[in-house]
């Protein structure tokens, strides 16, 4: 028997040894079903049925106090309209979790740890006439869908970030917060991202090296109309992104280009630093880029163009409030090889561009492109393999360049308006000197579904003012426009294909380039003048060389009609000319010229394999 001191605690115990029993076995049993929800993965099927685009599912869950949960390989995946959706998938969380929460649909966090976090993002496109789908608003449901709060969030070890078909590595740590609510809103806060050693990958292939960076990013998205989804990218009200990156070569960026898939890059190495600033999803003031890096090479047909690189890239307001986006880009010294004959070497080429600040992951809406050869250092150009001799010599003062681009969505194409002026050009061309100014208009259309194509149907050039001076003859004004009815440039491999028509003051400038390089008797140059002269034809660029077919040109007292080709260095034309209604034949070539006046029709027929109309 107890001790008298004892017996009040006693009786005490055992008036409430039965409900504190009772009590005890509750929590067990709640504790054991609370288990048995998580464990099954109830809970989880009860969410899903309730967020019909959002899908929850782990392989472990349990807990051993109420509401700090452990949870093994846990997946959020949400899927928007049209084509829009993200998924998350954890490695190991510990998450303390508000239990009467889930009375009201809401699944809410105190706070969440995750280790081992890997990120998918698809943003999604929308189809040009395609009918939006039509989701059910929040007041024709027949339940209100489960609510997602993750506050205090602590990520660690990000395995990566992939946003469509770009991914990042080397996340060492996140923190912010999320809230979701289905189909209606998404909001996250303070968001941070510290960045350490990584790389950056396009479609699983390693494409630069991240030295380091960070982030800070605010998002609040609401769908805004009972038929639209939730735009993330608008959603995105404020961020910052820095980071620092090396590539081995620009080719390995080429994809990210989708401008110019078939323009091959090689060389390049170099490093970008990056300061982005996003406000409303566009770029804002203080967005900053620069790099620089070893000489770039670039196949254009049969010649290769070389040169290092810098640029600088920044966001800046104008003086109506607008904000746009300029790049100066700078290659210097430049150098154009071919498989023979000198190189084209100019010290300096400067390209400016400017275009209104994107919103993100959208090309470039309206651009303003100029491309300078500084006045300091005129641009001085060799062209190789010309038809007629491998040191054609090119001296020009500015040159501008200014390009207009249009997109159609409708049609899945866009149009570009190209116009090049120069001020004036001197060209040297052994003892011949040319002199004027050029100005050029293209239009260019990117086809439905041809990635590789361009077509420049119309584009037109003009020459005017041009004088031509030999050591023996003076000056000869001269004026002619030549236009391309029909024009394609295929972007991989390099060819430029088209039919051409022209007319020009007279003959002289080609007569006199001619008979001056040895591919026409001089004594046949007085008789070629050939005033009110017009021609038509097709001409082929490529890697293999340039050829003109089907060449046709009239003037008065003048008819010739034949074909040239030029290839490893070596030109050669077969003309058939009439002076005067006078026919002769005439073959250019490596070896020199060669008149051929006996039976001229018969000779150029078996030549060149054309029939005469």
């Amino acid at each position: 028997m107890p001790p008298p001191s004892l017996q009040p605690v006693s009786r005490l115990f055992l008036k409430w040894r039965r409900p504190l029993a009772w009590g005890f076995g509750v929590l067990v049993v709640l504790e054991l079903l609370y288990n048995t929800v998580l464990a099954t993965g109830l809970l989880a099927t009860v969410i899903n049925r309730s967020a019909k685009n959002l899908k929850v599912e782990w392989s472990q869950a349990w807990s051993l106090v109420p509401g700090d949960v452990h949870v093994r390989n846990l997946k959020l995946r949400n899927e928007g309209a049209p084509g829009t959706q993200w998924q998350l998938e954890m490695e190991e969380v510990e998450v303390d979790l508000a239990l009467f929460s889930l009375f009201r649909k809401q699944l809410r966090t105190e706070s969440l740890d995750v280790r081992g976090l890997h990120v998918r993002i698809q943003p999604g496109t929308e189809e040009a006439g395609a009918e939006k789908p039509r989701s059910p608003s929040s007041s024709n449901s027949k339940s209100e869908p489960w609510e997602l709060l993750l506050h205090a969030v602590r990520v660690q070890e990000v395995r990566v970030l992939e946003w469509t078909n770009v991914s990042l590595t080397g996340i060492t740590e996140a923190t912010g917060s999320l809230e979701l609510l289905p189909r209606q809103r998404i909001s996250a806060k303070d968001v941070r991202v510290r960045i350490g050693p990584g790389q950056f990958a396009f479609q699983g292939d390693a494409v630069a090296s991240v030295e380091q960076g960070s982030a800070e990013f605010t998002i609040e998205a609401q769908r805004q109309g009972a038929d639209d989804g939730i735009d993330l990218i608008t959603g995105v009200k404020e961020g910052r992104l820095q980071f620092a990156v090396n590539f081995p070569s620009l080719e390995e960026l080429q994809p990210l280009s989708p401008r110019f898939p078939g323009i091959p890059l090689r060389g390049g190495k170099g490093r970008i630093d990056a300061e982005l600033h996003v406000k409303e999803g566009r770029l804002a003031m203080g967005t900053q880029l620069k790099g620089s890096g070893e000489p770039l090479v670039v196949p254009l047909g049969a010649l290769r163009l070389k040169a290092p690189w810098r640029f600088h890239s920044d966001v800046y307001t104008q003086e109506d409030g607008s904000e746009r986006l300029g790049l100066k880009l700078t290659l210097g010294p430049v150098r154009l090889e071919g498989k023979a004959g000198p190189p084209l070497e100019t010290p300096e080429l400067l390209v400016l561009m400017g275009a209104k600040a994107p919103r993100l992951g959208e090309s470039l809406p309206d651009v303003h492109l100029e491309l300078h050869a500084t006045r300091s250092h005129p641009l001085e150009l060799k062209m190789l393999n010309a038809w007629l001799g491998p040191s054609f010599q090119v001296q020009s003062g500015l040159a501008t360049l200014e390009v207009s681009s249009q997109a159609n969505p409708e049609k899945g194409s866009g149009t570009a308006r190209l116009a090049l002026n120069t001020e004036q050009f001197q060209a040297h061309w052994g003892g011949v000197l040319m002199r004027g100014s050029a100005h050029l208009n293209a239009t260019a259309l990117k086809p439905v579904g041809d990635r590789h194509t361009v077509t420049l149907h119309g584009s037109r050039l003009d020459l005017r003012e041009v004088t031509v001076r030999t050591g023996q003859d003076g000056a000869r004004g001269w004026d002619g426009t030549l236009a391309f009815p029909e024009a394609t440039l295929t972007l991989s491999p390099l060819t430029f294909k088209g039919r051409f028509t022209g007319s020009f003051s007279n003959a002289v400038p080609f007569v006199t380039l001619l008979t001056h390089k040895g591919a026409l008797p001089k004594l046949l140059s007085p008789l070629l003048t050939a005033n009110n002269l017009s021609l038509s034809g097709t001409v082929s660029l490529g890697e293999e060389g340039a050829k003109v077919s089907q060449l046709y040109a009239k003037g008065e007292g003048l008819e010739v009609r034949g074909k040239a080709e030029s290839a490893e260095g070596a030109p050669r034309a077969v003309l058939l000319v009439k002076v005067s209604g006078f026919p002769v034949g005439v073959e250019a070539g490596a070896n020199g010229s060669h008149v051929q006046v006996m039976s001229p029709f018969d000779w150029y027929k078996k030549k060149t394999g054309e029939p005469l109309n």
